[in-house]
């Protein structure tokens, strides 16, 4: 279990009782002193120091003092202008469909017997929900799956007259990839949705789609991510298709 600095010192704070101007103005200190002597910063013993570690989740003052140490290590973010970096992820997402031929996954989408959607993860499942709604509002009916198992189950169902589009962020998710291989042996028609990369997904896919992903800060993961590009390119598909069944069939 991680537990950043600032909770460890306000637990401590909190379990001794003590006064914070000690520990929260030297907290590099911390990590310096032994079990004994930041028991007597806190007018404790050695003991209920370890006893403390432990119940915050470490084996024992030592390892409680490392995470200190590794967070207080932890870069410092600069300034960054967030919403820039949005808009940024926005137009290299539509420069790169602008370039794409949409076309003959247009045309798998509209004769497929049955599509079939599937997210890796939780903002990707968000994202193909939205997607989904969109292809059925222009009459293409569609099954969003949810569950690695329910997808495994579901493969062995699906023939050449199908058609599977997943939407991920690294494309090599581990628990899938032997699923990916039976659609491949089976010859079902696959759409990776991925970030810009080669992947494991995209190798084994008939038509790949890519998405523009960048780091975003965040208070309270190491690294957050970016993934309105996928948004986009899901949105441009959706509204690809709607224009051809509209003015081009």
């Amino acid at each position: 279990m991680r537990i950043y600095h600032f909770q460890i010192i306000l637990l401590i704070i909190k379990y001794f009782l003590c006064t914070t101007s000690d520990i929260r103005n030297n907290k590099k200190e911390i990590t310096k002193l032994s079990a004994v002597e930041f028991g007597e910063k806190v007018l404790s013993s050695k003991s209920s120091i370890s006893r403390l570690a432990q119940k915050l989740g470490f084996r024992g003052y030592t390892e409680m003092k490392y995470a200190i140490d590794q967070d207080l290590q932890t870069a410092i973010l600069s300034p960054t202008d967030l919403v820039a970096s949005l808009k940024s992820n926005i137009d290299k997402t539509f420069h790169y469909a602008s370039q794409v031929n949409f076309q003959p996954l247009i045309t798998q989408i509209k004769t497929a017997k049955n599509v079939l959607i599937y997210a890796t993860g939780f903002t990707q499942n968000n994202y193909s929900k939205d997607f989904s709604n969109d292809l059925f509002l222009s009459g293409r009916p569609n099954f969003l799956i949810s569950g690695e198992t329910n997808f495994e189950m579901i493969s062995h169902t699906l023939t050449s007259e199908d058609l599977v589009i997943i939407t991920s962020l690294s494309g090599n998710t581990l628990s899938i990839q032997n699923t990916i291989k039976l659609l491949n042996i089976n010859q079902v028609p696959l759409c990776s949705v991925t970030r810009f990369g080669k992947n494991f997904l995209n190798d084994h896919a008939n038509f790949q789609l890519y998405y523009e992903v960048s780091e975003i800060p965040s208070p309270v993961v190491d690294t957050g991510k970016n993934m309105i590009g996928l948004n986009i390119i899901l949105s441009i598909l959706s509204h690809k298709y709607r224009e051809f069944v509209l003015f081009d069939e």
